[in-house]
């Protein structure tokens, strides 16, 4: 069958459509992965990929998700951070308690921007590119989601509709202290930043690699200035009225 490549998620392996799956090239978390998105089928979960098993190529093949990613709120529709939110949520709750939290809060998907989630008529439908997942706790992913859906330097989106998105999605996922959300923020992206810039300096990686860590840097500490500039502003739209 003909395979077509497909773009989209954040992710720099090869991945393909073929008829109705996805064929993907498997890294070193795959096996885990693939357990992860077993337990989440049996589990009724209902937004990640069913795994298929694994090709004659020794690539994962995923069940295809209709559908496409964003990157900008235009491309949203009203209701999409809070269903959001409750997806995150959803997915922890899933995995608490489960062997494969390994004894921490849950099972963390790692990477839940909305460049692997697959929206449709607006709304966020299934999160992909599960390579990042990882036992962890939940504010790790509940901050990295609401930094890369709600904060953004480009674009031009006022601030006080990245504060609006922010609560929602917030909201959504079931509440989180302000404060600390903030602090997890910025700390993910101060993360981005320092490992991508050692990756942008390595002279062992391709060119297209260091060019991609040199993006990455400007994005983070771009979105961070934006959460440090705008910090009361963000805390009182995560706060009760009136508190």
């Amino acid at each position: 069958m003909t395979e077509e490549p497909l773009s989209g998620g954040n992710n720099a392996l090869e991945v393909v459509r073929v008829g109705d799956t996805v064929r993907r090239a498997r890294d070193s978390n795959a096996a885990f992965a693939a357990r992860l998105l077993n337990h989440l089928e049996s589990a009724g979960y209902p937004y990640a990929p069913r795994h298929l098993g694994v090709d004659e190529r020794g690539r994962d093949v995923l069940g295809y998700i209709p559908g496409a990613t964003t990157d900008h709120p235009s491309q949203r529709a009203p209701g999409a951070y809070a269903r959001g939110g409750r997806m995150l949520s959803e997915l922890h709750e899933a995995t608490a308690g489960h062997a494969l939290a390994a004894g921490r809060e849950c099972v963390l998907h790692g990477d839940p921007g909305p460049f692997n989630t697959i929206f449709r008529d607006g709304l966020p439908a299934a999160f992909i590119d599960w390579s990042s997942c990882r036992p962890g706790d939940r504010l790790d992913d509940l901050a990295y989601m609401a930094w890369t859906w709600c904060v953004q330097a480009r674009g031009d989106v006022p601030i006080a509709e990245q504060a609006r998105h922010l609560r929602e999605l917030r909201d959504g996922y079931g509440g989180g202290e302000a404060e600390r959300l903030l602090e997890a923020m910025v700390r993910r992206q101060g993360h981005i930043v320092e490992a991508e810039t050692a990756n942008a300096a390595d002279p062992g990686l391709p060119p297209a690699r260091r060019r991609h860590a040199r993006a990455a840097v400007a994005w983070a500490a771009s979105d961070r200035e934006i959460v440090c500039r705008q910090w009361p502003l963000l805390l009182s739209a995560l706060r009760p009225a009136g508190s």
